[in-house]
């Protein structure tokens, strides 16, 4: 192989692996980086068995097709350092690599590009076209509750399927609070059981979409056991949980004949939370909330770092007095998310059951803290 490439194209293609090479694997397949030059385009793909992208790059000059494997984060290394000319890459025998840039001289040993495994559609499925900004909001709205416990793996990541309505609803949590967010796409959603996407792979969709603001629409099929997304020239490719998603529908029920409903202004609430934090996230502790007349009473307080009170005037004045305590980092996550004040709907009489959150807005969202036992 030889070609000649852009410093910037060959930047840019291996900086978006580099979040899914393993850097310090001793399987070769997850460090390394397939570079492929053939029809006058380079394919630059990755892999950690879990994730895998493809991004391909056309008119590229190629004097002589062919492939190569080499070490993802170093390649990426030798690249960023080089000047912003055109650089030179030829495969010499025994797969070492020569990189040439101006003055530049660069030797590495390279592997074997048959041990890269193949992506390839064994069959032709349904795509769906789903609008990028329609799910990267669902991803912000909902990715935050996802459990970072790996060995959950059934909560480990974000649920998503159909509704009856037409509409396509994504659903995280882990265990002791849950996100939910309804949205319309354009087009069928074939998917009628629903799939759960692993965190890791929900964080890279995110960052492909940030990164490709251009492309208002992507591709969605599945493909096996794995999703395959394609978003202008970049291909992604995540292996689906294959755990069953807990019936989450129970407790959004028990939610809702919740008999007290009171509206908060965001940014009220999430300068407070702010504040609590300071105290309440050292040690997890619970952040209290005294509802009184046409005032919010928080307060939080460690025994090891002291304690915080801030009163906070609603625009409203409520009928009955009443409390509940619960981790303020959830719901300052929730306020992160919207984009509106939020209603709040508590069950007086039960205060064991959990606590929904509503914010006001177009978009139909859904969040669930469970109460936590304050001293």
């Amino acid at each position: 192989m030889k070609i000649i490439i852009s410093q910037n194209t060959l930047l840019l293609a291996l900086t978006r692996i580099q979040s899914i090479v393993e850097k310090s694997s001793i399987i070769p397949i997850t460090a390394n980086a397939l570079i492929v030059a053939k029809n006058a385009s380079l394919t630059v793909s990755a892999t950690n068995l879990e994730i895998g992208m493809i991004a391909n790059y056309k008119n590229i000059n190629i004097e002589k097709e062919g492939k190569i494997f080499i070490n993802a984060k170093k390649f990426f290394e030798i690249i960023k350092e080089l000047p912003d000319e055109d650089i030179t890459i030829t495969e010499k025998e025994n797969y070492h690599i020569e990189v040439n840039c101006k003055k530049v001289t660069f030797n590495i040993l390279g592997l074997p590009p048959e041990d890269f495994p193949l992506f390839s559609q064994q069959e032709p499925v349904p795509y769906i076209e789903w609008e990028t900004e329609k799910l990267k909001k669902m991803i912000d709205y909902t990715s935050f509750s996802i459990s970072i416990d790996e060995t959950r793996m059934n909560i480990n990541g974000a649920f998503i399927e159909k509704l009856e309505d037409g509409k396509v609803r994504m659903v995280t949590t882990d265990g002791y609070r849950l996100s939910m967010v309804d949205e319309n796409i354009s087009g069928e959603f074939p998917f009628n059981g629903g799939f759960l996407i692993s965190q890791k792979g929900i964080t890279e969709l995110r960052k492909i979409i940030s990164d490709k603001k251009e492309e208002t629409k992507l591709s969605i099929m599945i493909i096996k056991n794995s999703l395959l997304i394609k978003l202008g020239e970049v291909e992604l490719y995540i292996r689906l949980i294959e755990k069953k998603f807990p019936e989450y529908k129970y407790i959004i029920q028990q939610a809702e004949k919740n008999d007290i409903k009171i509206k908060v202004i965001k940014n009220n609430i999430k300068a407070a939370l702010k504040r609590m934090s300071i105290i309440a996230n050292e040690n997890k502790r619970p952040v209290r909330f005294n509802f009184k007349n046409n005032i919010i009473e928080i307060f939080t307080e460690d025994s090891e770092l002291g304690s915080v009170y801030e009163i906070i005037e609603m625009e409203e004045k409520i009928k009955n007095n009443f409390s509940f305590s619960i981790n303020g980092k959830y719901f300052l996550d929730i306020l992160q998310a919207v984009d509106d004040d939020v209603i709040i709907n508590i069950n007086v009489s039960d205060k064991n059951k959990p606590i929904l959150f509503n914010p006001i807005s177009k978009i139909k969202a859904t969040y669930i803290i469970m109460p936590m036992l304050s001293d």
